[in-house]
């Protein structure tokens, strides 16, 4: 019996379209065969993604403007006729003027708000897959040997960013992992307590590389986990000692096709987390591979100590999504080198 339990040329709602990592899941939904309306805050941000997309077909790739996502009935309009969500909408903001407000709230209230919204109005959903992030298992004050998996909650970066008082210093990235574990937890919460009728899922990407679409108009327009190689190919940055047990990565294809895959396999898939990290990697070997590929930059990309690869002595278990999802990851210089490809023109 085929564990696919959507059919192709479904309706797929990917919300915050305009995003990294939601422009490659809508690419994946629609490469798959499937439909896609995409959410999006501007008319701005919009327009580009239609155009991204318009070989598909007008009729296939569609996008609606659904503003403030903690406005209670954002996404009502949205959910009525989609069979299948994948949520990937929430604040990546690492410098908040107030912690709670900007970035814990928005994500904990944009995710009930389409779960509702999935709930009272989305009545042909059948699955809904939520982007949540790795930084949900990783807990920064434990230095000892371990290897993190699904099982793994950070509930202590939640703890610590809800006691923030105005005044109080702000670590942005901490308040970006509480925000991703308040509204993770929220969602099984939810469907514990209201017992929807469509089934539900997380998928938990690590870093995030590969290539950026569609092209940045500038160089200052790239952002997020595509900066942290692109400073390096510009030269901006040459630090590549900083040792980190949580350098982990993944490319963006492969987070993109996890959400297809758990979406067709909503059976199987319902209440689960998927870890999606290939391995751990160190910045001295992004740079290796930078300098083997664009040897014409030898003078402009750091050396550092070319093969000197610090050991990890934690790591993240990525296996599940291979063993149920059928991830077969790409490596790390395959995702630098589509990463590096799709905006080089820009340096």
């Amino acid at each position: 019996m085929s564990p696919v339990t959507i059919e192709k040329g479904s309706n797929i709602l990917v919300t915050g379209v305009t995003g990294f990592i939601a422009t490659h899941v809508a690419n994946q939904f629609l490469k798959a065969g499937y439909s896609v309306t995409g959410t999006a805050r501007s008319e701005a941000k919009a327009d580009s993604i239609r155009a991204l997309f318009a070989d598909y077909g007008s009729d296939k790739f569609k996008v609606i403007i659904t503003g403030d996502l903690e406005k209670e009935g954002a996404f009502d309009e949205a959910v009525k006729d989609v069979d299948a969500i994948a949520h990937v909408a929430s604040p990546t903001s690492f410098n908040p003027e107030d912690p709670i407000r900007d970035i814990i709230n928005p994500a904990v209230n944009g995710t009930l708000s389409l779960l509702q919204s999935a709930h009272k109005y989305g009545k042909n959903v059948k699955h809904v897959v939520v982007t949540s992030s790795s930084a949900t298992l990783l807990d920064p004050s434990d230095q000892s040997p371990r290897v993190y998996t699904e099982e793994d909650w950070n509930d202590q970066s939640y703890e610590n960013v809800s006691q923030w008082k105005k005044g109080d210093p702000i670590n942005g990235g901490l308040a970006y992992s509480a925000s991703k574990v308040a509204a993770e937890r929220a969602l099984w919460k939810f469907q514990k307590e209201v017992s929807p009728k469509f089934s539900i899922n997380t998928i938990l990407p690590g870093v995030t590389f590969g290539a950026v679409i569609p092209t940045p108009k500038s160089s200052d327009d790239i952002t997020g986990t595509p900066a942290m190689i692109t400073v390096y190919y510009s030269g901006k940055s040459t630090d590549v000692t900083t040792s980190s047990v949580y350098l982990h990565y993944v490319n963006v294809e492969d987070v993109g096709l996890a959400h297809v895959r758990a979406i067709e396999r909503g059976s199987e898939t319902n209440g689960e987390r998927f870890i999606l990290i290939a391995k751990e990697y160190s910045l001295q070997e992004v740079v290796d591979i930078l300098r083997k590929h664009y040897p014409e930059r030898k003078d402009i990309i750091v050396e550092g100590t070319p093969g000197q690869y610090p050991k990890p002595i934690q790591s993240i278990d990525g296996s599940k999504a291979t063993r149920v999802l059928g991830i077969e990851y790409k490596s790390l210089e395959t995702s630098l080198v589509e990463l590096i490809d799709s905006v080089k023109q820009l340096f």
